[in-house]
C-alpha cells in the first residue's frame, strides 16, 4: 500500500471514529486497569514548567492530551492532525481555552512551520502511522528549538516479541497503520534523529478482545473470529509475553522524553 493510500484510510478511519472515539477511550485511559493516570503524569510533568511557552501537539485528535495539559499549564497550543472531524471535535472539547489554542488540518509528515519556532512537541498514539518515523523526528527537529522538548507516547510491542505476535495481531483487526515499535527502536530512531533521550518508560495495562475488536476491528469489517483464531494459535512465547487469557491480554505504552540536541553548525 503506498503512503497516499494509507492516509486516506486514515481519515476515513477517524472520521468515523471521532463521533464516539472518547467514550471508547475510557475503557482503556480511565479504568482501574488502564493506564490513564500513568501517561497523564508524564505529561504534565515533562511539561510542568511550560508556561508562556509554545507547544506543537502532531495528531491533536479529539484534544483529550490537549484539555488537561492547558488546564495545569498555561502554554500556547497548535495541533495538528490529518483529519478535519477530529480537529472539530478537539476544537469543541477546547473552547475554553480558545484564546491560547489554534487547530489546523495538516499532514505531519510535511510540517507548515517555521524552523526553531517551538519550545515542545507533543506526539502521543500517532508515530505507529508513519512509514518514515526518522523523517518525521527530523522534520520535528526543524521546528524545534535547541533543548526543546519532545514528549513521545504509544503503543509498542514487547522487547522480547521477536516472532512480531504484537505486530501481526494489530495487522489482523487494524488496515490503518504503519508499525508499531519497540522501545529499543524509538529510542534509536531518537537518539539518531537530532534528539538525546532523557527518560524512556514502558506501562502495561490489560486490555480485552472485545474492546480491540470494538475499537478497531469493527471498523475495518473484520470478523470477530478472526482475531480469537489468532491467538488462539499464538505459541507459548507470545502467550507468556503478553500474558494471554481466553478474553484479554496485556498490553504496553511505551513514553519517551527526548531533548533537541544542539545543532552542530550552529556551534561552529
Amino acid at each position: 500500500m503506498v503512503n497516499a493510500d494509507r492516509k486516506k484510510i486514515i481519515q476515513r478511519y477517524y472520521a468515523v471514529r471521532s463521533k464516539d472515539y472518547d467514550k471508547q477511550k475510557s475503557r482503556t485511559w480511565k479504568s482501574d486497569k488502564g493506564f490513564g493516570t500513568g501517561v497523564l503524569s508524564e505529561l504534565l510533568g515533562a511539561f510542568a514548567s511550560f508556561d508562556g511557552k509554545l507547544l506543537l501537539e502532531i495528531g491533536v485528535g479529539s484534544g483529550r492530551n490537549a484539555k488537561p495539559l492547558l488546564e495545569k499549564v498555561k502554554l500556547q497550543l497548535i495541533g495538528l492532525d490529518l483529519t478535519k472531524e477530529m480537529v472539530l471535535t478537539a476544537k469543541n472539547k477546547l473552547l475554553g481555552h480558545r484564546k491560547c489554542v489554534d487547530l489546523v488540518v495538516a499532514d505531519a509528515e510535511h510540517l507548515p512551520f517555521k524552523t526553531t519556532v517551538f519550545d515542545g512537541i507533543l506526539c502521543i498514539s500517532t508515530m505507529h502511522y508513519f512509514e518514515h518515523p526518522e523523517d518525521t523526528l527530523k522534520n520535528a527537529s526543524q521546528v524545534l528549538k535547541n533543548e526543546g522538548t519532545f514528549f513521545y507516547g504509544d503503543l509498542s510491542p514487547r522487547e522480547s516479541d521477536d516472532q512480531e505476535f504484537f505486530e501481526r495481531l494489530e495487522r489482523t483487526i487494524s488496515k490503518a497503520h504503519f508499525r508499531y515499535h519497540k522501545p529499543s527502536e524509538m529510542e534509536h530512531l531518537f537518539d539518531h534523529n537530532g534528539f538525546k533521550v532523557t527518560k524512556l518508560k514502558s506501562i502495561s495495562y490489560r486490555k480485552s478482545y472485545e474492546s480491540l475488536i470494538e475499537d478497531k476491528a469493527d471498523y475495518f469489517g473484520i470478523e470477530p473470529e478472526r482475531i480469537y483464531r489468532y491467538i488462539k494459535q499464538a505459541n507459548p512465547e507470545a502467550k507468556n509475553q503478553y500474558e494471554l487469557t481466553q478474553t484479554e491480554l496485556t498490553q504496553f505504552y511505551t513514553i519517551i522524553v527526548a531533548v533537541k540536541k544542539e545543532s552542530k553548525l550552529q556551534n561552529a
